[in-house]
């Protein structure tokens, strides 16, 4: 069977290849003669509209084009006739002279064309001379008139007996010249006409007739130049009239018009002989084509044949194989499919389970072989099948071990997720356990020593207040470790000034200093980058910690905090390094290889009795990790320790700085703000708060008497704590703001709850306050709060400066702001008269330098100068140095309400 398909299907494959040879063979013998014949055509045409061309040029660039194009063209054509013909057997075909006449063709036109230009030249100048006789002839004429003029005055001066001689005279003399004069000017300007249609005549019986015409007006004007009265004149005008009389001799004008005029005609009549030859070359093709087609259908028809008594023998061998392979059908079908069909149901018997008798042996080719095969599955399948039945007896013994081990692992693991709740239950209570009365403690002695005038018992009040938030400061640590494992890695990163941000932990670092009679030291290496783009909380609390640790570790000597910067040979983005260093003391190589352990302290610290419990710095690490930095140190015993914090941080916009604006402790706001709080402690701090900031308050103890007091009357703002007692602060707040004029909501926890968009949206307040409750953070919710009111524009700048006051000191800042007045006119020259680029980047710092002030006006001017492509224009320079102008003057009255003097070294 194997054998007739391949033999059947090699004689298709012989057919097939022999009828696509034949069709190939006559595509490749037609296609070409067709293509021949229509590009013959196609270039016929183009012969036509090329001879046309040549009619019309006019200027010699093209009439080249013109000629390669007729030539080539020309050149191809009998190119291909000459090999249709050969293609079709006729080598005899006679050539044509086409190629010469259109190479004769070419030259008469270029020969046509340059003389063209020649008469037009020769035209020009014979015009020109025309119309310099003109002027002498006129110039005669003139002093004709004025000898006419005289004489007639000469009659009326000299006034004689009888005038009539005198004016005979001067009729027949004068009066006959000027006559003749202006005749001869009249005949002039005709001639200078008929010159000028010389190069429009085509023919030669008009030129032949212009050339006698002119002659003849020629003759007359040199007869009558002897009326000219000036000798000087008549020599003048015989040589222009010689000059004008070449136009009439050989190699003049009209010669070279009837030179045109033959070139003309030889042009057309070889433009007729050419385009009949093409005319013929296109008609022979067309036959040769004919010809090629009525040989190509008689192949067609031959082939055909063929074909058809190839498929013929095909058919007739197909049906040969399929007798052939019907005998071997009924061989196979008697012999072994009844065979197979036995070993077929015998091996469906044993993957039943029926293994039975051996199956006897019919042969032996293959199909034995194979119930040799099935007799050993046999065999196999009996043995396996009592080996199953032994091994499910094992699995459900065994299955009843591993249900035991589950149900032991679910116990285990439901008493471990019990066990986590229990631990995230008592953190949260312990959070919130700890920090009500804490709040307590700090708010009431906070506000005891500020009320307080006797200095005795204030010390003692501020000593208790410090002693109240180390004790929070602990409690906070031990919290934030045991819950740090989510929030180290939750990034909140914004726009942060670099300068405010080392004013603030120089503020810390010299408050804590002061109190242990330390050397503070703060160095922020310039030029540093004004503002940065990162979690600036994150790194506040780190560099909190390692300067609350190294002013702990330290009895005496100095607490440096140095800031450094650099550029990422990666990246290119900034990396700043804070570096805290003290001279305390220290740590031996092991402790310093547990530094970051927790619950880990140096012998030294517990020997000289220092406070904590060694979380601080692990905290630090793990917040470190969530910022990308890397947090190192360096430690001697006895000589002190180095802290580096080297953080990674984006370029900042200072536009889109977040500002804190907060008022001053004492305040006249006038708000009316509800308290809802269940801790009576907890309502006096907050009571006293809101009243030293001008607010009326209200206060409830729980969420009903809140929602109660809400409904009773209007309040600016509602504090409300979530931990109530008969209901949550969530569901009070939300009852509070569905009221149609709902005033603002801020929430207070003692819990870890962080500050996010998110937690608000789920609480449905605009803040929330972690408890004890800053003063400054009231502060700032108030005024967010407050009306807007007209201000002055020095109040951003002042809020601004206080800041710095309060951050870096009184003379600092008042450095800062002599320094930025001083450099101000240079850099604003440098904006007005330098380059784009330099302007550009002048415009950028000095955008960095006064949003430290809070200049918006001017940074926003500046910002556009700074993009502008090309430069600024004028009028945005004009803009920018008006606003300048009147930020130097805001910040000038601004340092003076702040008690700052910009004059050198006059701070205070």
């Amino acid at each position: 069977m194997g054998f007739l398909a391949v033999m059947v299907s090699v004689a298709a494959i012989g057919v097939n290849r022999y009828l696509v040879r034949s069709h190939d063979a006559l595509i490749a013998s037609n296609l070409p003669a067709i293509e021949l014949a229509s590009r013959i055509g196609s270039e016929a045409e183009l012969v036509g509209a090329l001879v046309t061309g040549f009619l019309q040029a006019d200027d010699a660039a093209e009439l080249g084009r013109l000629a390669e194009a007729l030539t080539g063209t020309v050149a191809s054509m009998e190119d291909g006739l000459h090999r249709l013909e050969r293609g079709r057997g006729d080598t005899d075909a006679p050539g044509t002279p086409a190629i010469a006449i259109a190479t004769d063709l070419s030259q008469a036109s270029a020969a046509a064309l340059r003389l063209a230009d020649d008469i037009a030249a020769e035209a020009v100048a014979l015009a020109r001379t025309g119309e310099d006789l003109g002027a002498v002839i006129e110039a005669g004429t003139d002093l004709a008139r004025l000898r006419v003029t005289a004489g007639i005055a000469g009659l009326y001066s000299d006034r004689p007996a009888d005038p009539r001689p005198a004016l005979d005279a001067l009729a027949d003399r004068h009066f006959f010249a000027f006559e003749r004069l202006t005749e001869l000017t009249r005949m002039v300007d005709a001639i200078r006409l008929q010159l000028q249609q010389i190069p429009g005549i085509t023919r030669a019986e008009p030129l032949e007739a212009l050339r006698r015409d002119l002659a003849d007006q020629l003759s007359v004007v040199d007869r009558r130049l002897v009326f000219l009265p000036s000798d000087a004149g008549r020599r003048e005008a015989d040589a222009q009239l010689s000059r004008l009389s070449e136009a009439l001799a050989p190699g003049g004008i009209f010669s070279l018009a009837r030179e045109r005029i033959a070139l003309r005609g030889r042009i057309a009549s070889g433009a007729l002989r050419l385009q009949d030859l093409v005319s013929g070359l296109s008609a022979r093709a067309r036959t040769a084509q004919r010809e090629t087609q009525d040989a190509s259908l008689a192949r067609i028809a031959s082939a055909e044949r063929r074909a058809t008594l190839t498929s013929a023998g095909l058919l007739a061998t197909v049906l040969v194989a399929l007798g052939i392979g019907a005998v071997l059908w009924l061989y196979a079908r008697r012999q072994l499919v009844a065979r197979l069909g036995t070993i077929s149901r015998r091996i469906v018997a044993v993957a039943g389970g029926d293994h039975g008798d051996p199956m006897p042996i019919s042969g032996h080719d293959e199909i034995g072989r194979m119930e040799k095969a099935l007799n050993i599955l046999r065999r196999r399948a009996r043995y396996a099948a009592r080996l199953r039945e032994s091994l499910e007896e094992a699995v459900i013994a065994r299955t009843g071990d591993v249900v035991a081990e589950m149900r032991s692992s679910d116990a285990a693991r439901a008493q471990a997720e019990a066990a986590n709740r229990s631990k995230t239950e008592f953190l949260a209570r312990m959070s919130h356990e700890i920090r009500t009365p804490l709040n307590g403690i700090i708010g009431m002695l906070g506000l005891l020593a500020s009320e307080e005038t006797d200095a005795a018992r204030k010390q003692r009040a501020e000593v208790a207040h410090r002693s109240a938030r180390e004790l929070l400061a602990i409690t906070n640590d031990v919290l934030t470790y045991a819950s740090s494992e989510d929030q180290a890695n939750r990034g909140n990163p914004v726009h942060f000034r670099l300068r405010e941000l080392v004013g603030q932990m120089g503020q810390q670092l010299r408050s804590l200093a002061a109190e242990k009679g330390l050397t503070a030291v703060v160095d922020l290496v310039e030029p540093a980058p004004p503002v940065l783009f990162g979690d600036v909380v994150k790194i506040r609390q780190v560099v909190g910690n390692l300067v609350s640790n190294a002013v702990k570790y330290t009895r005496r000597g100095t607490v440096a905090l140095t800031v450094d910067h650099a550029l990422s040979e990666a990246t290119g983005q900034p990396v700043v390094s804070f570096t805290v260093a003290d001279t305390g003391v220290g740590m031996t190589r092991e402790a310093v290889a547990h530094a970051f352990d927790v619950y880990t302290r140096t012998d030294a610290a517990r020997r000289a009795g220092i406070e904590g419990v060694g979380l601080g710095l692990a905290i630090s690490r793990k917040l470190t990790e969530a910022l990308g930095g890397a947090l190192t140190v360096e430690s001697e015993p006895g000589v002190g320790s180095r802290f580096t914090l080297t953080v990674p941080l984006l370029p900042g916009d200072a536009a889109r700085i977040a500002e804190d604006e907060a008022p001053p402790s004492q305040a006249e706001l006038g708000r009316d703000v509800l308290v809802i709080e269940d801790h009576a402690v907890n309502r006096m701090v907050a009571r006293g708060y809101l009243e030293r900031l001008g607010c009326h308050v209200e206060d409830a103890e729980t969420g009903a008497a809140g929602i109660a007091a809400a409904a009773a009357r209007r309040f600016d703002l509602v504090l409300v704590d979530l931990d109530l007692p008969d209901m949550h602060g969530e569901e009070v707040a939300a009852r509070i703001g569905a009221a149609p004029d709902a005033p603002r909501l801020v929430a207070l926890t003692a819990h870890l709850i962080e500050d996010s968009a998110q937690n608000r949206a789920r609480l449905g307040v605009e803040r929330i306050l972690t408890k004890p409750i800053s003063p400054r953070a009231l502060a700032e919710v108030l005024s967010a709060a407050a009306p807007a009111e007209a201000q002055s524009d020095a109040a951003p700048v002042l809020a601004s400066l206080q800041g710095d006051i309060s951050d870096l000191g009184a003379a600092t800042t008042g450095q800062i702001v002599q320094a930025f007045l001083q450099d101000l006119p240079g850099a604003l020259e440098t904006i007005r008269t330098a380059p784009p680029e330099r302007q550009r980047k002048a415009a950028h710092r000095l955008k960095g330098a006064a949003s430290n002030f809070r200049l918006d006006d001017l940074c926003a001017l500046l910002a556009r100068i700074e993009t502008a492509e090309g430069g600024a224009d004028d009028r945005l320079l004009a803009q920018a140095l008006a606003a300048a102008e009147r930020a130097g003057a805001t910040l000038e009255r601004a340092a003076a309400q702040a008690g700052l003097q910009t004059a050198a070294g006059s701070t205070k």
